[in-house]
């Protein structure tokens, strides 16, 4: 699958971002929203033509999404879409459903409600956001307020490192169901009236269900039989 990139780019330039920023930020736009699918072939010369920019800022920012898990690169000066599939999202969920109460626990000592305040608030974003990519972004900003109080510089990072190809599947499941959104709006509510009671074991429950909202989507989605099938495939 190759890669047409005809109208799917900002034609406004860079303004104050960088070159790198730019094309970084406009990839991954593409990427989270939907518009470049898995298996999407990113070809660094076709990507600086249609930018305007010249290849170096291309290869940075193909760097920086593939240490994301976004992209795979390729030896031919280029990327590939990271490929959805329902195995992999199996085993992400069944990891972080047991990582993700670990760090709230290891945070609850630091529960203040300044940071509650400041969770509320992303989630008040959250509800006016406009794209697949600003959900998924605020999304991410609001589990990792909580657990960057974890004190666990591993225990973060290989939470970091399940998120990243998780929320292409966030993005997925956004496209195939009207509904996917409210459902994990409703999640992030009871997270919150977890924390504001100070009841460690609701909000660990609830971490734990908006997980699998996810999961759920996307297996109604594709169907009985459908768990090796890519999920960015029409």
């Amino acid at each position: 699958m190759g890669s047409d990139l005809t109208g799917l780019f900002d034609d406004s330039g860079p303004g104050r971002r960088t070159m790198h920023e730019y094309v970084y930020s406009t990839l991954r736009k593409a990427i989270l929203d939907g518009n470049l699918a898995g298996g999407t072939r990113l070809v660094q010369a076709e990507i600086a033509s249609t930018m305007g920019v010249s290849t170096t800022p291309v290869r940075e920012a193909l760097r920086d999404l593939a240490a994301e898990g976004l992209i795979r690169l390729d030896p031919h000066r280029g990327g590939i879409v990271h490929e959805l599939k329902f195995d992999e999202l199996d085993e992400i969920l069944r990891l972080r459903s047991i990582l993700e109460p670990e760090a709230i626990r290891r945070a609850w000592p630091q529960i203040t409600d300044e940071l509650v305040d400041e969770i509320d608030a992303v989630h008040q974003q959250i509800a006016v956001s406009t794209s697949a990519s600003e959900f998924v972004q605020l999304n991410d900003r609001f589990h990792g307020l909580l657990y960057e109080k974890a004190g666990s510089p591993r225990l973060l990072g290989i939470l970091e490192a399940l998120t990243a190809p998780w929320v292409m599947y966030v993005s997925a499941a956004l496209e195939r169901d009207m509904h996917h959104r409210e459902r994990a709006e409703i999640g992030h509510a009871e997270i919150l009236d977890g924390l504001r009671s100070r009841d460690m074991d609701a909000v660990i429950h609830a971490a734990v269900e908006h997980l699998s909202i996810t999961h759920q989507t996307l297996a109604a989605a594709l169907g009985p039989g459908d768990n090796s099938a890519l999920l960015t495939e029409p």
